[in-house]
């Protein structure tokens, strides 16, 4: 399965907009939410498990990718918040660590994978409201972001993330006529 590799710390894309302030991250976040369950919307259980929405992946397949990466931002913000290095910005091959998080999550039921998907969303909404946000827009608050104020972690693996998939989901759901 080949994901295309994303920086976590490094320059932002070219669709890379600063946040300004708290509110902003959670509207982004709520908002590319809505936009993934709305990509979703109408499928059925069957559909979701067909391989081939992303690569090899199935539905299924993408949003446990999905709720893998927004559990390591948690846990990033986690460790971040008790001064610590998160462990996510030492994920030296993206596409082995995404392939590791497959197979770990491949013959978990779809009801499984669609309450982790919402349970992990809603601690990331929860920990960024709790958050001070000084902490999540200083680019110099944390060295090991390299000049990136910590709320870049949270938009490149939280909901820009989150965007990119929604356009495989609807590309797929426009080739299968879904």
């Amino acid at each position: 399965m080949a994901i295309r590799r994303r920086s976590l710390t490094r320059s932002p894309a070219s669709g890379y907009h600063r946040v300004v302030n708290k509110q902003d991250i959670l509207d982004e976040l709520i908002g590319a939410r809505q936009e993934l369950m709305a990509a979703i919307e109408g499928l059925t259980p069957l559909q979701m498990l067909e391989p081939g929405a992303v690569g090899t992946w199935s539905v299924k397949d993408v949003l446990s990718h999905l709720a893998a990466w927004e559990s390591e931002t948690v846990t990033a913000l986690n460790q971040a918040q008790n001064n610590r290095v998160p462990e996510i910005i030492n994920i030296d091959d993206i596409d082995e660590w995404n392939e590791e998080q497959h197979l770990a999550s491949f013959y978990r039921p779809l009801d499984a994978i669609l309450e982790d998907l919402e349970g992990v969303h809603r601690m990331l909404l929860k920990m960024v409201e709790d958050f001070d946000e000084k902490m999540l827009t200083d680019n110099r608050r944390f060295n090991w972001m390299e000049g990136e104020p910590l709320a870049y972690l949270i938009e490149e693996n939280a909901y820009l993330h989150e965007r990119e998939h929604v356009d495989d989901i609807i590309d797929w759901r426009d080739q299968q006529d879904i």
